[in-house]
């Protein structure tokens, strides 16, 4: 399964969110954008090890087309790749070139067994955070969030949810209610690895 985060660097409450739990990151950059090939190396890749720890990750050289392979950016790329001992791959996904590549080599580093298990972003807060944290992973999800609040308004209500003192019991009936409207959205295999994520946060919190 393959999620797709936001790249601005707000909000990083939703995109650990998003990467939690992930078994290994494609970071991608435009190299006809060059800070955001400096982004990689100052910003992202602190960012995810910082989330996840230790995964597979491989950087990506988007719009090779356009920039060339022997362009400063791609060199300036390479370089980053050297120094954190990850694999750069140089692709365009207009052309299409190389881009079966990169999921190609992400996925054999995933199952090759080489790296360390990752640590959860969620370890055991309390209900309240529960609910915060289940709030803004729906949202994110969900993608638009004035009317991801509204559905989460309706389904806690149906839930009985007590925002103020919340029960184990009503929230993970209400992590049904919201997988069952994510079904409708992105379909059972994402609504399902959503609510497991969702039941762990229920179940670890104190």
């Amino acid at each position: 399964m393959v999620w797709d985060i936001l790249g601005q660097k707000d909000y990083r409450k939703m995109r650990a969110q998003g990467m939690s739990g992930s078994h290994g990151i494609l970071l991608v950059c435009d190299l006809t954008r060059p800070e955001t090939v400096k982004a990689v190396e100052d910003f992202w890749l602190s960012e995810v090890l910082d989330i996840l720890g230790t995964v597979p990750i491989v950087f990506v050289g988007n719009k090779i087309d356009m920039a060339g392979k022997d362009s400063a950016a791609a060199a300036s790329l390479a370089e980053i790749g050297r120094k954190a001992e990850m694999p750069v791959i140089m692709c365009s996904a207009k052309s299409g070139e190389n881009v079966e590549e990169a999921f190609r080599k992400i996925g054999e580093m995933m199952i090759s067994g080489d790296f360390v298990e990752k640590k959860t972003l969620f370890e055991g807060g309390s209900l309240a955070q529960a609910v915060d944290e289940i709030v803004s992973d729906f949202c994110e999800q969900y993608g638009d969030t004035a009317r991801a609040m509204d559905l989460i308004d309706r389904e806690f209500g149906r839930a009985k949810v007590n925002i103020g003192k919340p029960t184990k019991d009503s929230l993970l009936t209400a992590i049904e209610y919201l997988s069952d409207v994510e079904r409708d959205v992105h379909g059972r295999d994402v609504s399902e690895v959503n609510k497991l994520r969702r039941w762990k946060m229920i179940d670890e919190a104190k």
